[in-house]
């Protein structure tokens, strides 16, 4: 269900009203979750990430793009630790119109990106952020992995347009 869940909507040409979206996340969840708000997106990140898995940095930077959560830059990749810089028109605007906007959600998807990539216990933070831009640095504990879990089969990334030309498309036309 999840990846034609995803097909269908993230090759939409309508795409969804920025305003539903913000009403929906910085309106009404803060109100109903209350001080446990910034937790609990953090763990539904994590299990969104569970049902939306992707298979490579290239897909986790299209799927955050499609998500409207803002640009992914990966900064850094160690054994150890993964650091990404989120940035973008989402993260502006929500900066600039919130008093302190919580990105919590993007935050626990990307630890649980992480974990489902090296099979082992991965927990994100946000070491950085200011009004453009956050920096989301993702701890990976190789001496706790992961048991009994099954890998789930990665989504199948819908590509904008410009990504979906024929193979020969950049071939010159004989007959032109």
């Amino acid at each position: 269900m999840t990846n034609a869940f995803y097909s269908q909507f993230a090759g939409n040409a309508i795409k969804s009203s920025v305003l539903s979206v913000e009403v929906l996340r910085d309106a009404l969840l803060p109100n109903l979750l209350g001080d446990d708000s910034s937790g609990i997106l953090y763990w539904a990140g994590k299990e969104l990430a569970r049902q939306f898995p992707v298979v490579s940095n290239e897909d986790l930077v299209t799927f955050f793009e499609q998500c409207g959560w803002g640009h992914l830059i990966l900064q850094k990749e160690t054994n150890d630790l993964i650091t990404y810089e989120l940035t973008g028109e989402p993260v502006a605007r929500r900066s600039f119109a919130l008093k302190a906007p919580d990105f919590m959600l993007e935050t626990g998807f990307l630890a649980e990106q992480v974990s489902e990539r090296f099979n082992c216990v991965s927990e994100a933070k946000i070491t950085s952020q200011n009004k453009m831009s956050l920096r989301i640095s993702v701890t990976i504990d190789h001496d706790q992995p992961l048991l009994g879990q099954d890998p789930q089969t990665p989504i199948e990334i819908v590509r904008p347009e410009a990504d979906q030309q024929p193979a020969d498309a950049d071939q010159p036309n004989p007959d032109a």
